[in-house]
Order: structure tokens, then sequence, then C-alpha cells
């Protein structure tokens, strides 16, 4: 068993293959775990049966999901100041909650507010009542929110975060290819004690290109040496791109396979 888990929109972006057959190519490749990272970028609700028919997929198939990823738009947002977005984010949280907690998972991430955006401080404010919207929910479920560093400095936000709420259920979500794009690697390495998800990817730090792990400029072994401990099998959110690999789904998964060695997994 490779303790190794991918994320299901590696091929949305470009082969789009249906859910069924990814999952398939995923197990057939070796990877026993998944993160749920479909809708992630958009306003779908998931009804009962979409969440039955998925967490039958995923078993049927053989996979564990061990965490999901909260979705948002442009203008649904955590720190939305318009009302009618801001509650249709706090929908959409709680279904992904529910929905992480139906297929055991035990996380959802988030994005934070962008920390060089005009007040900031009134948008963290509206993420705390997000917070606050979903904080039973959680507890109620045993899901965790994840709070992902994606933007530059943001590191300065999540502190917050990890000092306002208790790690039982409000964590870190550590991106490998955000920290090396925003050189904020050392500071997000300080939140090591509310790491619960890890996004690993790589790029040469100049665009989010998400890709398999010796592709770029990360310092892996640095990371590989911090996340040491971390016991949840680590998580490759790595997307097929065909401007930075000209080959078939199957030939990405090989040489996605053939990337873990730099994770020493």
């Amino acid at each position: 068993m490779m303790r190794v888990s991918v994320t299901t929109d590696m091929f949305n972006y470009s082969f789009n293959p249906g859910m069924k057959e990814k999952l398939g190519l995923f197990k057939k490749h070796g990877f026993d775990y998944i993160h749920w990272c479909d809708n992630w970028d958009d306003d779908v609700l998931y009804t009962h049966d979409d969440m039955k028919k998925y967490c039958k997929l995923i078993t049927d198939t053989g996979l564990k999901c061990l965490d999901v990823h909260g979705t948002a738009t442009k203008s649904i947002r955590i720190d939305s100041f318009n009302d009618n977005a801001h509650r249709k984010y706090v929908e959409l949280l709680r279904n992904r909650i529910v929905f992480c907690a139906e297929v055991e998972g035990d996380a959802v991430v988030v994005h934070p507010p962008r920390y060089h955006q005009p007040d900031l401080e009134k948008r963290v404010q509206r993420s705390y009542a997000v917070l606050e919207a979903v904080k039973s929910l959680c507890v109620d479920h045993g899901v965790h929110i994840a709070f992902e560093n994606c933007y530059k400095d943001d590191h300065q936000v999540l502190r917050r975060y990890f000092e306002e709420y208790p790690p039982e259920w409000v964590g870190f979500c550590y991106d490998s290819g955000h920290a090396n794009n925003h050189g904020n690697l050392d500071e997000v390495m300080g939140f090591k004690d509310r790491l619960i998800v890890t996004h690993l990817h790589d790029n040469k730090g100049d665009e989010d290109s998400h890709q398999p792990p010796g592709c770029g400029t990360v310092d892996w072994g640095k990371v590989k040496a911090w996340l040491k401990g971390y016991m949840k099998p680590l998580n490759l959110e790595v997307t097929h791109d065909p401007n930075h690999f000209d080959g078939s789904m199957t030939q990405f998964l090989e040489a996605t396979v053939e990337s873990v060695k730099i994770l020493g997994v």
C-alpha cells in the first residue's frame, strides 16, 4: 500500500474523464487514498444522492478519501462583503463538511482572505463569522477546517486563525507550490503543530503549475525533513497540464508515481 494521496481533479483541466474512470486509474497505479478536489471553484451543492453516489464509487474502487477541498468562486468567498454571497459561502462550506463526514474524511480545506487587499480587518471579521456559523457542525461531525497558505504573505492571516481557534477543529493545510511561489516556506513551517492536510506539488517559482515533485525549485529536502512525523498519507496536488506534460493520463500517473520517491515514501 502506497501511503500517498492524489487529488481527484488531476485530469479535470485536460482530459476530463468521468469520476469512475479517474478513480480507477488512481487505484490501478497504486494509490489507495484521495483528496476530494472536484468542484473546488464553483457553487455546486451536493445532494444527499450525490454524496451517496460518490461514497459508493470511492468504496467500490477500493480508495479512502482523506479530506475534501472546500469551494469558492470569485464572488462567493469566505470574506465576501455581499450578504447573499456570504450566506452562499456558508451554505457551500456546510455542504462540504457534511460530505467530508459522509466519506469519512477529517478536514475541509478553505482559502483565507488575501493579505494584500483593502479592508483586511473587515474581511477577516467576515471570515470569523463563517467559522462561527459552521463550528457546531464541524464538532458534531468530527471534521476540521484546514486553512491553506495560498497568497503572498498570508501566513500573517493564518497565524490569527491559529491563535483564535483551537486545534480540535481548526488546522493548517500546507501547500508546497504556493509557499515556493511566494517565498514564505520558513514562515508557514512555523505552523507544523496545526498541520492536518498537505498539498504537495512543484513549480519553478513563477506560476502555480501543480507539477509532480522534482519538476521545479521546491526545496524537497527541507520539506521532507519538516514533514517527518506527519501521520496522514501525504497528498500530491498535481494536475495534468499539456503545457507542461505532453502525454497520456497513464504516462502522467507513471511520472507522478516516480516523483513520490523524492518524498521518501
